[in-house]
């Protein structure tokens, strides 16, 4: 392992090559953080999430939530050290992703993607994906939950 890929591994960041295509060659960041319901980062989180105007309602109560915040750009390593996981970010860039999944006992799980996305003013945070899945009790009536 090289000597600085081990302090980002500490850190949660993880360094991501560019992925060849055309254009201008890409950088970005990925950084995991976990919460558990109840603590000021996971009311920010929710407080974040509740603010969207267009993302879906949540429909769960907070549990275990973990946050994936996807940063683009040659300095996307330093803007990913430089600023903590919560709160999450009011701007980005393009590219930029963020995904919040909520995790409660018994396989309940409720999940949000968003991504920057310029546009007249600077731009937003714009849900590409939600999904939400519940365990099916009885497999011979799966319709019921």
């Amino acid at each position: 392992m090289s000597l600085l890929l081990a302090p980002l591994l500490a850190l949660g960041l993880a360094p991501v090559p560019a992925v060849a295509g055309a254009g201008t060659p890409t950088a970005f960041v990925e950084h995991v953080s976990h919460h558990r319901a109840g603590t000021r980062e996971a009311t920010a989180i929710m407080g974040w999430l509740d603010g969207l105007p267009d993302a879906d309602r949540r429909v769960m109560e907070p549990g275990r939530l973990t946050v994936r915040q996807r940063r683009v750009g040659y300095d996307a390593l330093a803007r990913a050290g430089a600023t903590t996981p919560v709160p999450l970010p009011g701007s980005g860039a393009p590219g930029e992703r963020i995904t919040i999944t909520n995790a409660l006992p018994g396989g309940f799980i409720e999940t949000w993607t968003f991504q920057w996305v310029s546009g007249d003013g600077g731009g937003g945070w714009k849900q590409t994906d939600y999904e939400m899945h519940a365990p099916v009790i009885e497999p011979e009536r799966p319709q019921e939950l």
